[in-house]
Formats: C-alpha cells, sequence, structure tokens
C-alpha cells in the first residue's frame, strides 16, 4: 500500500464515522441501562494477575476470519496449559466444531448482532463484556460476566462508571485487539496464540457466513500477506493490525507472541513469529513441560542441569521460553495507563 492509497484509507476509515454521531449516544444510552448491574464485584480488574506463576497459561485468541475453518479442530489439542478467549462472532462457529472457549469476548452497542451471537448454550463459558454492550445481549447470556469499562462515553458517566467498576481498560479498536490487552495486562499471561485474525480477505472474512452480518464491502484495498499473497483488507482491519503488531512490540520481552492465521501479523515486527497452529500448540506444550520439570527439579543444581539442555535446542522450540513479568511489572501497569 502506498502513501496516497494510505492516505485515502485513513480518510475513508475516518469518514465511516462521520455519519454516526448516535454512536456516542447509544454508548451513553446503553452504559445508563447497565448501571444497575454494575460493580467492584463484576469488575474485569478482579482477575488481574490471573494467569501469572503457578497459574500460568497461553492465551489462544480465536477470531472468526476464514482461516480458522482450517484450524478449527486443531483447537482440540489444547490442553490444561491454553485458554480460549474468542471474538462473539467466531462463538458459534466454535461450539459448532465442539470447541468450548473459557472466554468470549465482546465490544460492541449493536442491538441486532451481538444478541443473537450470544443467545447460546454459555453456562460454563465467561463473558468479558465491555460497559457499553446492550443490555439485551447481556441478558441472554446465561454464564458469568466480568464487565470492562470503557470511558468514551460523557463526563458524568465516567465519574459513576469508575465508582462502580474502577478504572478504564485500554481500548482495543476490535476483539482481538482488546482480548490481546485483557490477556497480557489484565490476566498477565506470558504467551498468546493468535487463531483466525488475517486482518486480509479474498471474498469474505468470516468463516462463517451465518455468524454476523456481512457488510457491503464498498471500499478494498491491495495488500500481500506474510506468504507473499496477494490479498485485500479494509481501513479498519489495516489499523487493527497495527495496533496488534505495536502491543506485541511493546511486549516483547516479557510477551511470546505467535500467529497461526498468516495474514497481515507478523510482517512490520519480529515479535511475531508465524507457525502453522498445529506446531504452534506442540511448541508452547514442550515449553511447559520444560517449565513443570524445573519446577520440580529438588535442588538448583538439576535446575541448572534442565536449563542447560533447553538452552542447546537448535530447532524454534528453544524460542519459547518462560518470562517472568513480575519483573516487567512498572511498564506493563504504564501500557496499561496510556
Amino acid at each position: 500500500m502506498n502513501f496516497h492509497q494510505w492516505r485515502k484509507t485513513i480518510n475513508t476509515f475516518n469518514k465511516s464515522f462521520e455519519g454516526n454521531n448516535c454512536q456516542a449516544e447509544e454508548w451513553n444510552r446503553n452504559t445508563i441501562d447497565n448501571l444497575p448491574i454494575f460493580n467492584k464485584s463484576n469488575s474485569i480488574w478482579n482477575l488481574q494477575d490471573k494467569y501469572l506463576e503457578d497459574n500460568e497459561r497461553a492465551m489462544v485468541l480465536v477470531g472468526s476470519s476464514p482461516c480458522l475453518a482450517e484450524d478449527v479442530d486443531k483447537l482440540k489439542e489444547l490442553d490444561e496449559n491454553f485458554m480460549i478467549i474468542c471474538a462473539n462472532s467466531s462463538l458459534r462457529f466454535l461450539l459448532k466444531h465442539g470447541i468450548r472457549p473459557q472466554y468470549v469476548i465482546c465490544l460492541d452497542s449493536d442491538v441486532i448482532d451481538i444478541p443473537q451471537h450470544l443467545d447460546c448454550d454459555s453456562t460454563d463459558i465467561t463473558l468479558l463484556a465491555s460497559s457499553v454492550v446492550c443490555r439485551k445481549a447481556i441478558d441472554n447470556w446465561k454464564g458469568p460476566i466480568w464487565f470492562m469499562p470503557y470511558y468514551s462515553i460523557n463526563k458524568d458517566l465516567r465519574r459513576k462508571l469508575r465508582g462502580k467498576l474502577g478504572r478504564k481498560v485500554m481500548g482495543g479498536g476490535n476483539s482481538i485487539t482488546q482480548a490481546l490487552v485483557v490477556a497480557t495486562i489484565i490476566f498477565g499471561s506470558k504467551t498468546v496464540i493468535f487463531v483466525g485474525n488475517e486482518y486480509c480477505l479474498d471474498k469474505s472474512y468470516y468463516a462463517d457466513p451465518e455468524a454476523a452480518k456481512q457488510e457491503v464491502l464498498k471500499v478494498l484495498y491491495p495488500v500481500v500477506d506474510v506468504m507473499g499473497r496477494e490479498r485485500w483488507t479494509l481501513p479498519a482491519l489495516y489499523v487493527y493490525a497495527i495496533w496488534t503488531e505495536k502491543i506485541c512490540g511493546d511486549l516483547t520481552p516479557p510477551g511470546f507472541f505467535i500467529d497461526t492465521s498468516f495474514g497481515l501479523l507478523g510482517k512490520d515486527t519480529n515479535a511475531i513469529h508465524n507457525m502453522e497452529l498445529g506446531e504452534a500448540i506442540k511448541r508452547v506444550k514442550w515449553a511447559f513441560e520444560q517449565k513443570n520439570l524445573i519446577k520440580q527439579a529438588p535442588n538448583e543444581s538439576e535446575k541448572f542441569k534442565i536449563l542447560a539442555e533447553i538452552s542447546k535446542v537448535t530447532d524454534d522450540n528453544g524460542e519459547v521460553r518462560r518470562y517472568d513479568m513480575q519483573s516487567q511489572r512498572e511498564r506493563i501497569l504504564q501500557l496499561a495507563r496510556s
């Protein structure tokens, strides 16, 4: 994408919101509707540092792009060392294929699409919902809910929301970028795998066309993915890819990020490692096995022996390491406040 195409992309991205002044009103209205159910006990900040140290898990962030159809069955290979956070638009597709995510993330205020996404068998699935999600969708949900305070509302409502849920959660723009913020900055996970997040397309950008309404694609731009294939992207998707890569770059180390979608992620930063999903699962399992061996070692001498063996590994497994996020705590908090 050259400079002129990029400038036109930004203009189109901005203009898409000019005629949608009602969105701010909708966010205010939904926040008012939801205020009675918000309280400190259901704020997502209660989950801060949930997956650190002995409770460490690799977070698998599942979007809904077409490549998910090819990888969905591979998700059955995940074990107790992994947690799935999926976008609301991919939930039904996962359930249809026998995959039950631990978490579903939902940001939008859409009163038409979102409720039908979340009206399903969800008693054992946790919803991570922004404070602006429409009340109908929240009422449809049958499992636990944690709320993310969004501050893009009027000043008076921001004050009330802070009193209910605490400080704001840094906005991600779309479901998976937001899931990345939650997984790293709130949950404290150090290993993240992206699945079904191409940020580019051929004809459609949903694995299941019935899972969400497909907008009329009036403006498309040529792009080349990480495999050198000529494809297309949308202004919003291109921006989300840039934001995602920026976060991954800022969090490396201690974070370790893998993309299995072979779209735009990993083009502009070496913080994202591209590999097949099956290979990613195998390597992360290996890393957790090494961590457990070190933990179970009877003394420091045995720990050093294990570490010495790990250092001899010449394939890419050696890259998947266990970082100490606590040593990076202040930097993580600064990112959360920015």
